[in-house]
């Protein structure tokens, strides 16, 4: 009982925290309640509805959902059972349906077989506004009596919540119909004056596509006019037009997806005689005595779809002059500006108003925010249900992703019903096999909007359409543009063919205009505070043992890391008031130059530990002085981890089409960090092209992208770090005496582990203590690290480092995790540093690996393909994953680091892996393999 009250209580939670758009989302959550109350499926939501005057059914599940709920009740009824739990505010049921005496109940129970029912009111603030319906198809009870009690409580706790939805869905309901009467109306109007325009015109009569119940399309009547009342009343009574085949004369001419599918209704056309076509009503004719007409199409050029047909007819046999038929061409364009333009400012003015309101609220992180605008996108435009998708870098390509392989949400869906899961979808167009083209992946590659008007036929023609329900039958999609880089897709899915509109896409277009600015400023945010977290992390922790933190936590016993701590002291001021100036946007300051600074140091000595306590003080200053709910922008980056274009392109960005792969614009990390400060490790492995463009850059900010003609300029501090002894490489020409001049006006060398001694035993203590509450185990406290011995400090004090602070962490990890009690001691951490002289792979080791690596590539060049050289070997435990690694980097070394060109050179795949089936398959087989077996970064 308790279990159950907790469960409803989450329920009644998660309801509340809908906004007013998720009507839809309300109702299948309280059914979920209702359900698992009373075990039963039939459950029916009816709420009061003054569109129509009735109650609507709202919600309808179990068998005749779809009749039942174009089935309403009176309001007020003596005939129904629905109508009187309304009016009375009491519950109330029957157990017999047999028995049920009310006319309107009696056969509606009958027809959807319905024995027994519970129903009770749905109430807010004194009032009603719904009722539910919980059945059972054999007679009998329905809902015990401790269980009514706990449904009365669900239902109204969640009765003011409901309401509030309700009323704004049909405020809604009620603008859209304003703006049908205002547009049939206007449209009257303009037929009115074609007939008085032209005397010979008996009758004209505008025609709009819509969608039947099963999908099927016709063209209504959306207003008609003649000075003859009669004939008007009876070209009204002939109802819309089918467009099936067959089925109509204008059925030659437009498919049943309201298409045109003969190219001579691309231009107005005149029918002579209506006589002499049998496909054409009988009573135009006969009735009406209509014999001529005069058809002007209004249609969308690209989809050729058509937005409306103006029919001019006449009583004789006539035919229009080219001056009357230059005339209606232009009367006919007015009619559709009135069907486009008329009401939908309506809508737009809502729409502005509701994102306007929406950014106003405090919204601090991005799946919320894109959660509320997918909703009142969706609610706005009457969509059935969409997702909105946001691009993430994997491997090295774009997708597009709503939720991770977990469910986790990072985008926004609505109605998960109809979208259970959502894949990641590549990015791209035409080159991409049909299997994994989808619409939101060709518009986040395009750029541009795009309407589905039938999904079937989009993938009957190998398009882009990628079925998540075989209930959505169109969809429409609209980018995310923020500067000139698409960072989400809006996507909108209909269970109606044919109905998303051009005016949705510029309602769509609106929203992407009003949000794409914030979206971005959020993902920004969220990165840049990811950053910051991952950064402060590695200075916060501070061991109480130790009283030798001197700045952040860098440990200061020596002269070498005092003189570190004073460096960060001695620059931080100055560099930050140019940082504030930034912020202020004073150009005067660009003319001398980015400031710079040169980090050196051996391998694993603390570069980039240097640079994230320089980070975390001018952070702080960032804070006291700017912002003190900021964070001061970061980047980092490996120089080595990158080669050639792709190098250039991470610190400068590049733009579509650039290189292969390159199917976005996309910025680099100097322009990303704008303001703030960047970290490039291993500056000494930058080619030549990159160190002229970062020389020009330090000049005066500026930069051009990769592919790209235009000068952008960005302000950011750039630290730079390398281990190689730069004036050497400036001897060996392979890196720029200028550029070395340029970073080195601010240098610091960070000292290596055997020049600083005497800070190893507090070194040691803060690496053992952050190591222990990174490993320790469920039950052991948090701060309990174990502790070392003065002889355990000792033997590290006198050992040799090669590998400077990762050895001395190495060595500590070892001993944490094969220590026998509380205390660490000298002949743990002897024994730490011969395990760790065992590990080390030896020379001998390490040239058979290369040795091996080398035979295979021979091989591969020769006559063997890479299933038959690595992966049998590997399979059968011939070559170990070492070997596998080598080869793919000595491949990634000779044709670059993109997987199609690995996979070619290797000779995994022998053809073109866009367009043939099984070489897209041992494509896939090769990627898997790597990335998940060998596990390949």
């Amino acid at each position: 009982m308790e279990s159950l009250k907790l469960q409803l209580l989450k329920l009644s939670e998660k309801i509340a925290g809908f906004g007013k758009e998720n009507l839809d989302e309300m109702l299948h959550t309280v059914a979920e309640g209702l359900r698992l109350v009373t075990e039963q499926e039939r459950i029916r939501i009816y709420l009061e509805d003054l569109t129509k005057g009735a109650l609507s059914c709202a919600y309808a599940s179990g068998p005749f959902a779809g009749e039942i709920r174009e089935a309403t009740f009176p309001i007020i009824s003596r005939d129904a059972i629905v109508s009187s739990v309304f009016v009375s505010q009491y519950p109330a049921e029957f157990r017999n349906a047999a028995k049920q005496n009310l006319s309107l109940d009696k056969g509606f129970a009958e027809s959807f077989k319905i024995a027994a029912s519970y129903l009770l009111p749905i109430t807010s603030l004194g009032k009603s506004f719904g009722v539910i319906c919980i059945d059972r198809e054999m007679a009998g009870e329905v809902v015990n009596g401790r269980d009514k009690g706990l449904l009365g409580d669900f239902v109204a706790s969640i009765g003011e919540r409901l309401d509030y939805a309700r009323k704004y869905h049909q405020q809604l309901l009620l603008a859209r119909s304003v703006e049908e009467y205002k547009k049939r109306e206007t449209a009257a109007f303009m037929m009115k004056s074609a007939v008085r325009l032209i005397d010979r015109l008996s009758l004209a009569s505008v025609l709009v596509p819509i969608s039947g119940r099963g999908g099927e399309g016709a063209l209504e009547i959306l207003a008609s006019y003649s000075e003859e009342p009669q004939l008007k009343a009876l070209y009204d009574e002939q109802g819309s037009i089918d467009l099936q085949k067959g089925k109509s004369l204008i059925s030659k001419y437009v498919d049943d997806n309201g298409v045109i599918s003969d190219e001579r209704l691309l231009r107005p056309l005149f029918i002579a005689d209506l006589t002499q076509h049998s496909l054409q009503k009988r009573a135009l004719t006969e009735k009406m005595a209509l014999r001529s007409v005069y058809l002007v199409p209004r249609f969308e050029p690209e989809s050729r779809r058509v937005i409306c047909l103006v029919n001019y007819f006449t009583r004789d046999l006539y035919r229009f002059s080219e001056f009357e038929m230059g005339l209606l061409q232009t009367h006919a364009e007015m009619v559709e500006s009135v069907i486009r333009e008329i009401g939908g400012e309506h809508l737009e003015i809502k729409v502005l108003a509701e994102i306007t309101d929406l950014l106003q609220e405090r919204n601090e992180e991005l799946q919320p925010f894109l959660t509320k605008v997918l909703s009142k996108a969706t609610e706005l435009i009457g969509a059935d249900t969409g997702s909105i998708a946001i691009i993430e870098e994997r491997e090295g390509e774009k997708w597009l992703v709503v939720e991770d392989e977990e469910g986790t949400i990072v985008g926004a869906k609505n109605k998960e019903w109809l979208k259970k899961y959502i894949p990641p979808f590549k990015i791209g167009g035409q080159e991409l096999p049909p299997e994994e083209r989808s619409l939101t992946g060709f518009v986040a590659w395009s750029k541009q909007p795009k309407i589905i008007a039938n999904v079937e036929e989009e993938q009957r023609g190998g398009g882009f359409h990628r079925s998540m329900s075989e209930l959505i039958k169109s969809e429409i999609a609209v980018p995310v543009i923020s500067g000139d880089e698409v960072t989400a897709v809006i996507c909108l899915n209909s269970l109606k063919p044919a109905y998303f509109t051009e005016e949705h896409k510029r309602i769509l277009q609106i929203i992407d205009r009003l949000t794409s600015r914030h979206i971005a400023d959020i993902q920004r945010i969220e990165r840049l505070q990811n950053e910051v977290t991952r950064l402060q992390s590695d200075v916060a922790y501070k061991d109480p043992q130790i009283s030798s933190y001197r700045l952040g936590n860098i440990i200061g016993n020596s002269r070498k890391a005092q003189e570190i701590v004073d460096f960060i002291n001695t620059v931080s001021q100055p560099l930050f008031n140019r940082i504030a100036l930034w912020s202020k946007n004073v150009l005067q300051e660009a003319t001398i130059g980015l400031p710079s600074i040169l980090v050196l140091g051996q391998t694993g000595a603390g570069k980039e530990f240097f640079f994230n306590n320089l980070y975390n003080k001018l952070n702080e200053l960032y804070r006291q002085e700017i912002n003190p709910n900021g964070e001061l922008h970061v980047k980092k980056t490996n120089i080595a981890a990158y080669s050639g274009e792709l190098t250039y392109s991470e610190l400068f960005g590049h733009k579509k089409g650039a290189f292969t792969g390159a199917y976005n614009d996309r910025k680099g990390i100097l322009e990303e960090a704008g303001g703030g400060i960047v970290f490039l490790d291993e500056i000494g492995d930058a080619d030549l092209k990159t160190q002229v463009q970062l020389l020009r850059f330090l000049d005066n900010g500026g930069f051009v992208r990769l592919g790209d003609n235009q000068e952008r300029f960005s302000r950011v501090l750039l630290v730079a770090a390398t281990n190689k002894n730069l004036l050497e490489e400036i001897g060996k020409g392979n890196f720029r005496e200028d550029l070395y001049h340029r970073l080195s006006e601010l240098s610091v060398t960070v000292p290596s582990l055997n020049e600083r001694r005497e800070d190893i035993p507090d070194l040691a203590t803060h690496f053992l203590g952050k190591l222990y509450r990174t490993y320790r185990g469920k039950d052991e406290p948090r701060d309990d690290a174990p502790l070392l011995t003065e002889e355990a400090k000792q033997v590290l004090v006198k050992h040799t480092y090669k590998g400077n602070i990762r050895e001395l962490r190495s060595l500590l990890l070892r001993a944490l995790f094969f220590r026998k009690g509380k205390l660490i001691g000298g002949e743990d951490i002897r024994r730490a540093i011969r395990d760790g002289m065992r590990e080390a792979p030896t020379q001998a080791a390490a040239k058979l690996t290369e040795e091996v690596a080398d035979e295979i590539m021979t091989q591969i060049g020769n006559n063997k393909d890479f299933w038959q050289a690595v992966y049998e070997p590997y399979s059968q435990n011939l070559i170990s994953r070492d070997v596998v690694r080598l080869v793919i980097e000595k491949t990634r070394m000779a044709v670059g680091k993109g997987m199609p060109q690995i996979a070619r050179h290797l000779k995994a795949v022998g053809g073109d892996i866009n367009n043939e089936e099984e070489e897209r398959k041992r494509f896939f087989k090769f990627k898997n393999f790597l990335y998940k077996t060998v596990k390949i970064s």
